[in-house]
This record gives structure tokens, C-alpha cells and sequence, in this order.
């Protein structure tokens, strides 16, 4: 029967409960007999913690670093070892004082007000020492060594792409090149709702933990192996998440000190983070530096590509460590032909807040490099940048296509969808004339998505596996459960992965639930909701877990129905033989089978299938954006006036969430190419401690934007999805950038760095004249 269901804008199904106020978040929990906890962070870069006075005043009870570390026998994993990584795993305790907002102990009190008026009272003895903030300042000659057993503050270095001799010879035989400077500014994620966690100690020895995280059964790994608990002791629960965005895909420090505390004081304890402790204490993102150089020959031919990077890891690696510079080399060839792709790559430890997982994971920086290179070679000789780009773009024709970097491209049309986009944007609105200076910027880009499968998780030292499980019940009176690992926050999964389901079973949309984010209820996950992976991945198993459990429903209802199994259809709710009016409901076959009466021979009483998933190969959605700016010379300030999009993401499940996921990463690409900015003054003191000071998009300044699809369904994942989730952010970052030099020519864009806030448009200007 046609699907009923995949392809429609389904209304999102939590929508109501959230927008009526009564969704359930970390603070809306409330456990009987609940203390709170409140941290105490670093109040310098770089010190040594001397002393800590844990003299307790009775009205709460203090943790020192000392007794956090007799109670917490582990350490933190580092997930992603790369290249002479020096830093496998992370203490949770640490006297040694790497960033303002480190944690070093905590307060608990009957409540949250008491707990941080208490823990603004211990009395601290810190040597301080001189900061390292920036990769330059890191790398220089003289500069102190953060880890003291490392010759350098170069955490970590690797290559990518062709070997130097071939990459040489490459850029000896093209006959131009060019070099420039690209530093991508330090960002946050600023999730709507802030990190937290509810430690609740159970009988028989058992933890349970309520967190607002996108991977429960990575948080539970972790949470064991710093305590020393078996997996088997601790649940790990995500109520209601609100955003994620990478900050939160693995435990933090202060959330293993909270659980520590639970359990030595056996009662509840809670921890919600405010948003100053949010940019202090919670993942950074990028602030790195590139140098490019780009080869190509006079009729436009792009021929080499040679970076040498930078990343600043901050105090400390997080929980996959250099991966996203890693990323960085592995897509930047992007959708065109080259002879030669060379990376080479350095993590530099900093007195900084780590930088780690954000909304594309270093595909957003190799977009932003290539397609910044596209355009200086197309000034460089006169021509028009698309044209320069469908000259050396890869044809439909030439996919599947193994890139320099020894990625293989599946399907797709990346061609059409950049003529599609120039034919929007040029179509646009006219601008008014009002004296600003205009410049429309694009960006063709290749996403890899659904990451997977394990065996290159193994191969590129990620130790997690790259598949995911689904389990299907179809229960006595027709209803189905679809228990799921991946965990969403945000992505509608409550109403995507159900729609594939109904369409395998035949069944309604409303007659199936979810369950999710719960370890002691759902199939484990190693990777969690992260890189573009849930529909295609998680979906993926669902719907091989779905039409398992649909044979078995034809089985048992062509038994009573005197047919064969090949014969029955299913839709409606109904089980027919094909071409008749002969059925019977689905909820009747459910019946049967969980009685076992009369069932076919060989076959087992209830309906329950499962599948593990590990896809053959990541999924390439890929996109083109196109936008026009207009600038105020006078001011600096940069309005988008017009945005469009021309998408590819496989099979649409549902048309309005992959829209609504496109327009919020065009929001974020937006941010960090023009206003958001994470800054340390000399002595690492953060200026950005709230909102007033971390400028982000609002409503006002967001451009409609205008999104057409591409619908080309990926070779690999059954049902065709390919993941897209992070592609609105990897499109808009360097489109907005490239219209931003396209309408101020005059300024020298060897040297870019970012946000293109007011403030530094005006100053370049200025030097300009």
C-alpha cells in the first residue's frame, strides 16, 4: 500500500504540551527529600589550588577537592584519540586550575539560594600563575607549558589528505596560487535550557539520574566509570531536553561531583546551571586558525588545496578531543574536482574553556574555507563565482565519487541545486536604494550525515560504535511501542520515527508511542542524538525493526485468513488480501498473537521485533545557500535581506521539520559568521558572563528564508533519509560571510576574521581609506 504517512507535514506531536507550559524539564523535578547543590569554580585561568576551607557552618555541608577525590576513584574518557593525542582522559578533580569556571568543589544546602550564598563564603588559597589564551601566545617559544609532562602545549597534531610530495608537485604545475588567513572566532551554543542534574540515590544500591543531555547511555558510561559503579547500578534519564547542539553529548565535571555528593549523603541532589555558569562552565566551540593556500590554473581549473591548522582545544580536551578539526579535513574538498588535498593539523592546549561538539562538528569551518578560496580565485581571474563553481563541481553522472580525502560521495545533483539558488536569489526582492553597499555570497557544500558505520568509527580512533537499535512491540490491543536510543531535544523525532513505523505496520499515527531517553528502558546507544545521525540511523533500525515485526502480523493474519503471507497488505489499520475486500484489523491479529491461539506453525506467541542497525556507509545530503547583504559604511552594521536555500536530505519524513531544522542552523550560521563572539581579556576573565554581552539572532534581525528540496533518496539507509540536521548552520556561516567581501570589495579578505561583527567591519574600512 502508498505510504500515508513519510512525506507529510505531520503537525509535531509534543508541540501542545510544550507550548502549553507543561513539558518537564530538569527544574521542574522535584524528588522528596531533595537538597541542592551549587558550585565552586575558579575564579582564575591558571593557578594551583593551595587550600579550600571546608569548614562546615550547619547550615550546609561542603565539598572539598580532597573529599570529591576519595569518593570518585575515575577519571573522564576522552573518546576521540588522534595523532600523538597527550591527553586520554580528563580528572575529574583538579587542583591545578586550567580555566575561570573549572569546578573544584561544591556546596549542598536545603536550597539552591542558601547552597550559592554558602559556597560564595569558602575561603580559597590559589597560587595564581601567568594564562595562556591564545593558540599564538601557545605556541610561542616562551611560553609556560600547560601540561607539564608534554614538551609543547600541542595536545595533539595530525595529517589528512595527499602526502607532501604529491600535494608539491600539484602546486608547482598550477599556474597561480593563492594564500589566506582565515581565524574562526570562539562561539557557544547557549542551548536554551541550560545543563542539569537530579542525583537520586534508590534502594539496593541503584543511582538514578535525571540530566538534560542527548546521550543517556553515554552519560551513564561515563558516570561509571569515574564512580567505579557497574552499568547494570545507575539509570540515566532525559525528561523534556530543551536543545542541545553538542554541548551536550557527553558528563561534565560538576555533573560527576553532583552524583558523588547523591551518593555519599544518600539523598537527591540537585544541580541547574544559570546561564552565566552556561558560558563560563559549558562546551565552547571552533576558535581556530587557518592557513590556506589554493592552486588552480588561468581558465579556472581548481587544482590544490594545503591547510595548516590550528585548533585551541581550551584547558583541557573534551570528550572528542581533536575530532572536529579532524572533520575540518575530511569534507573540505567539498563538491568539487581536485588534484590534491593536503591538512595538517595541530590541537593547542590554552587557559580557556574547552572547545568541543557544536552544531557541525568542523563541517561548518571546511565550508566556510573552500568556499571563501572559491571566491578569491574567481576575483583573482574575473569570473563570475557560480560559474566558477559549476566548472569544477562534481556532476551527477561522476557520483558515487571518492574524494582526496578518501571519502565516497553517494548520489546526488549538486549542479542543479546551485543554478536552482542563484535563480532564487536573483529573483529576490529588489533592494532598496538607501546608500548601503550590497553583495550576494554563496556556498555548495557536502554534508556527511548518519554517521557510521562502526568499523570507520574504529578506523579513525573514535572508540564509540556508530550503530543504532530499535525495538517494536505491538501490543494486545493493536497499540505499538517503538523503543529508540537516540534521544531527542529538539528534532521531532516523537513524530518522524512514527511516521515510519505507521507506514511499515499499516497502523495510525496515534496508536504508536515513542519511548526514549531512559537506559533501563531503551536500547543502547553508544553515540546518542549527535551528527545528523537520528533519522537515518535511528530510523533506519526502526524501520527494519518495523517491517519485522510487520512479516510477523501477514504471517499470523494470512493464517486466519486462509492466504499466504505474501498475499496480505496492510494499511488502515487493516490486514487485507491483496485486491479484496478481505481483512481482518490489525488490532484482532495482535490479539491472536499475544493469546498464541491458533498461530502458524513455528511461530512464537506476541509481536516483537528488534534491530541493530550499523549502516555501510555515512549518508551526503548536501545544499546550496545563497544570500544578499547590505552593509552600513558608516556603521559597520550588516542587514541579510534575502536567504534562500536549495536542499538535499534523501527522503523527506516530514517537510516541516527538515524546514524548521534548516531555518534555526541558518540561525546559528548566521550568529557566529556576524555578531557572536566568546572573548577573554588578558587575564582569562571571560567578558561574555550573560546575555548583554553574548549577542545572538533574534526574530528582528532574522531574513525570511525562502527553501526549496532536492528529494534523492540515499543508496544506503532504508527508507532513503539522509541526515541533515546541522546543514543549515554549515551553509549559512560562509554564505553570509562571502556576501559580506562580495559587497566590500575594496577590503583585502586574505585575512579574514570572525564574527563580521559592526565594530570590526567599520575598523577594516577605516584602515582601508
Amino acid at each position: 500500500m502508498k505510504d500515508r504517512f513519510v512525506g507529510q507535514r505531520v503537525t509535531r506531536r509534543n508541540d501542545e504540551y510544550l507550548l502549553r507550559g507543561t513539558g518537564r524539564y530538569i527544574d521542574d523535578i522535584v524528588v522528596p527529600g531533595m537538597v541542592h547543590a551549587a558550585i565552586v569554580r575558579s575564579p582564575v585561568a591558571h593557578g594551583r589550588l593551595l587550600g579550600f576551607d571546608s569548614a562546615a557552618n550547619g547550615r550546609a555541608t561542603v565539598y572539598s577537592p580532597d573529599r570529591l577525590a576519595s569518593l570518585i576513584p575515575g577519571e573522564l574518557p576522552v573518546l576521540w584519540i588522534l595523532g600523538g593525542q597527550q591527553q586520554r582522559s580528563t580528572p575529574v578533580v583538579d587542583k591545578v586550575l586550567r580555566y575561570v569556571g573549572q569546578p573544584m568543589g561544591l556546596v549542598i544546602a536545603e536550597s539552591r539560594y542558601l547552597a550559592e550564598d554558602e559556597a560564595e563564603q569558602v575561603g580559597l588559597d590559589i597560587e595564581e600563575l601567568d594564562p595562556v589564551l591564545a593558540i599564538d601566545q601557545a605556541l610561542a617559544a616562551d611560553a609556560p607549558v600547560l601540561y607539564p609532562a608534554a614538551s609543547s602545549n600541542v595536545l595533539a597534531s595530525f595529517d589528512a589528505g595527499d602526502g607532501e610530495d604529491h600535494t608539491a608537485a600539484v602546486f608547482a604545475a598550477a599556474d597561480r596560487t593563492l594564500s589566506l588567513r582565515l581565524h574562526i572566532g570562539r562561539v557557544h551554543g547557549l542551548a536554551l535550557e541550560g545543563r542539569g542534574i537530579v542525583a537520586v540515590p534508590e534502594p539496593r544500591g541503584k543511582l538514578t539520574v535525571y540530566t538534560s543531555t542527548q546521550t543517556p547511555h553515554s552519560v551513564r558510561d561515563s558516570l561509571c566509570e569515574s564512580l567505579g559503579l557497574n552499568q547494570s547500578q545507575v539509570r540515566v534519564v532525559a525528561p523534556d531536553v530543551g536543545g542541545g547542539f553538542g554541548l551536550k553529548d557527553h558528563v561534565y565535571e560538576d555533573e560527576v561531583m553532583v552524583a558523588a555528593a547523591a551518593l555519599d549523603l544518600g539523598r537527591p541532589v540537585k544541580w541547574v546551571e544559570d546561564r552565566s555558569e552556561s558560558l563560563l562552565a559549558t562546551t565552547h566551540a571552533r576558535d581556530e586558525i587557518h592557513d590556506v593556500e589554493v592552486a588552480f590554473d588561468d581558465d579556472g581549473t581548481l587544482r590544490g588545496l594545503r591547510l595548516d591548522s590550528f585548533r585551541n582545544a581550551g584547558g583541557r580536551f573534551a570528550v572528542f578531543g581533536g575530532g572536529p578539526l579532524f572533520t575540518v579535513f575530511g569534507v573540505v574538498p567539498g563538491p568539487y574536482r581536485w588534484d590534491a588535498v593536503r591538512c595538517v593539523g595541530r590541537v593547542v592546549a590554552t587557559n580557556t574553556m574547552s572547545t568541543g561538539a557544536y552544531r557541525g562538528f568542523g563541517q561548518t569551518q571546511a565550508a566556510c574555507i573552500r568556499e571563501r578560496v572559491v571566491d578569491l580565485v574567481a576575483a583573482e581571474l574575473g569570473r563570475d563565482p557560480v560559474e566558477l563553481r559549476l566548472q569544477n563541481m562534481i556532476g551527477p553522472e561522476e557520483l558515487p565519487y571518492r574524494i582526496r580525502t578518501m571519502i565516497e560521495y553517494d548520489n546526488g545533483d549538486y549542479p542543479r541545486a546551485l543554478r536552482r539558488a542563484q535563480q532564487l536569489i536573483e529573483d529576490g526582492p529588489a533592494a532598496a536604494d538607501d546608500g548601503r553597499l550590497r553583495g550576494v555570497g554563496y556556498c555548495s557544500y557536502v554534508q556527511m550525515a548518519g554517521i557510521g558505520p562502526s568499523t570507520m568509527n574504529e578506523f579513525i580512533g573514535l572508540s564509540i560504535g556508530g550503530f543504532e537499535t530499535a525495538t517494536v512491540r505491538l501490543e494486545p490491543d493493536g497499540s505499538v511501542r517503538v523503543a529508540t536510543g537516540v534521544s531527542p531535544h529538539g528534532q521531532g523525532l516523537e513524530t518522524t520515527i512514527p511516521q515510519l513505523v505507521a507506514d511499515e505496520l499499516g497502523v495510525e499515527l496515534e496508536s504508536i508511542e515513542l519511548v526514549h531517553g531512559d537506559t533501563d528502558t531503551t536500547p543502547y546507544s553508544p553515540y546518542g542524538t549527535a551528527a545528523s545521525r537520528s533519522i537515518a540511523v535511528g530510523g533506519g533500525a526502526a524501520i527494519v525493526a518495523s517491517r519485522r515485526a510487520a512479516d510477523k502480523i501477514r504471517t499470523i493474519a494470512a493464517e486466519m485468513l486462509e492466504a499466504s503471507p505474501v498475499d496480505i497488505e496492510l494499511g488502515e489499520g487493516q490486514a487485507r488480501v491483496a485486491g479484496t475486500e478481505v481483512g481482518v484489523s490489525i488490532p484482532n491479529v495482535a490479539q491472536r498473537a499475544w493469546q498464541g491461539f491458533r498461530l502458524p506453525e513455528g511461530t512464537e506467541p506476541g509481536i516483537v521485533a528488534s534491530h541493530s542497525y550499523d549502516p555501510a556507509s555515512p549518508t551526503f545530503s548536501y545544499a546550496t545557500h545563497a544570500c544578499r547583504v547590505a552593509v552600513d559604511v558608516g556603521t559597520g552594521q550588516v542587514e541579510v535581506e534575502d536567504y534562500v536555500v536549495v536542499s538535499d536530505c534523501g527522503t523527506m519524513v516530514n517537510p516541516t521539520i527538515v524546514e524548521g531544522q534548516i531555518q534555526g542552523g541558518v540561525a546559528q550560521g548566521l550568529g557566529a559568521a556576524l555578531i557572536e563572539e566568546f572573548v577573554y581579556d588578558e587575564q582569562g576573565q571571560p567578558r561574555c558572563s550573560t546575555l548583554l554581552d553574548y549577542h545572538v539572532p533574534d526574530s528582528a534581525t532574522m531574513p525570511d528564508i525562502r527553501i526549496e528540496h532536492l528529494e534523492i533518496p540515499s543508496p544506503f539507509t532504508p527508507g532513503g533519509m539522509k541526515g541533515m540536521g546541522e546543514g543549515g548552520t554549515n551553509g549559512a556561516y560562509a554564505a553570509v560571510v562571502n556576501a559580506v567581501c562580495a559587497a566590500l570589495p575594496e577590503v583585502d579578505w586574505t585575512n579574514v576574521v570572525t564574527p563580521l561583527s559592526p565594530n570590526r567591519i567599520w575598523e577594516m574600512l577605516h584602515d582601508q581609506s
